[in-house]
């Protein structure tokens, strides 16, 4: 971009044209890694209305939980604009709202934590998880939580060993540990992790069922979500991707599944109550209590 350029942009910036901000915040942000003069314009196209610079914006001062509230208004806005990611980022940011933790509380937990408080850890993996959005630090914490007993990391455990579809096992004991420990939602989470420990399918299984699906059978949709995810251990592409196909075309469990999937990511809290909602409205009789679990997330009283 030329002086000459970057003036012109300028000039329309502070007459209050939004795109010629965005453009001057892009430009200072990648050409000249300046990241005051980047925020300054990226402030000033929020402003004035795009879209794209509120979303950016709300990203930007949700990081570290810098600033969550103005990052909350700001992904409201975007959200009010139609920003397709909008609704994601605002439910990441509420949920590290509610997980937020003052400098002091992260000390002071933490100490507890290696004291052998399970609910001072299992409280630290949510902050690393939300706030953070640190896997490392959120699976330490939350594998310390879980061995001190605390059942709900226990159950978050379970799931997160079961989407990442490569230690069955392991999950099915954590599932059982909070079965046991009064987790209401664990013994459902057991059985199905038991059923689908053999989810194998032949190609010419899969060839069928692909053909089924693509013409709209969530059925199918669904069994070759959960072979993808248990046997190719690629849940994360193509099972994710059978799995919301499947939802999409009403299978109760693939919604409930959906919702499950979405909650752990800890950026979708608001789609994983809308797919919790939907589950329950199609009769899933535990998709109620998973949708308050959901609820007490965001607003930060689980």
């Amino acid at each position: 971009m030329t002086l000459q350029q970057q003036a012109e942009l300028m000039s329309k910036a502070e007459a209050g044209d939004a795109e010629a901000a965005f453009r001057l915040s892009g430009y200072y942000g990648f050409v000249r890694q300046d990241y005051e003069q980047e925020q300054r314009w990226l402030t000033v196209a929020a402003k004035n209305g795009h879209a794209t610079a509120q979303y950016n914006l709300a990203s930007d001062l949700s990081r570290g939980g810098k600033d969550l509230v103005q990052a909350a208004r700001w992904a409201t806005e975007a959200l009010q604009k139609g920003h397709e990611s909008a609704d994601r980022l605002l439910g990441a940011i509420e949920a590290a709202q509610s997980a937020m933790l003052a400098p002091e509380e992260q000390a002071a937990l933490a100490a507890k934590a290696g004291a052998g408080d399970a609910d001072a850890a299992f409280r630290l993996s949510r902050y690393y998880n939300f706030v953070h959005k640190d896997r490392a630090q959120t699976r330490r914490w939350r594998k310390l939580a879980a061995e001190g007993g605390n059942a709900a990391a226990q159950y978050d455990l379970a799931v997160a060993l079961y989407m990442d579809g490569e230690q069955l096992a392991e999950a099915a004991r954590w599932a059982a540990e909070a079965r046991k420990n009064g987790d209401a939602d664990a013994g459902r989470l057991l059985r199905e992790i038991e059923a689908l420990q053999s989810a194998s399918l032949t190609p010419k299984e899969e060839a069928a069922l692909v053909t089924k699906a693509e013409a709209g059978d969530a059925e199918a949709a669904f069994r070759l979500s959960k072979y993808h995810h248990f046997v190719h251990q690629d849940g994360r592409v193509r099972g994710r991707r059978w799995l919301v196909r499947a939802a999409e075309g009403g299978q109760t469990t693939a919604q409930y599944d959906l919702a499950v999937v979405l909650q752990l990511d800890g950026g979708s809290l608001a789609q994983a109550m809308r797919w919790a909602a939907q589950a329950r409205s199609n009769g899933d009789a535990d998709a109620e209590r998973l949708l308050q679990r959901i609820e007490a997330m965001r607003s930060g009283s689980r």
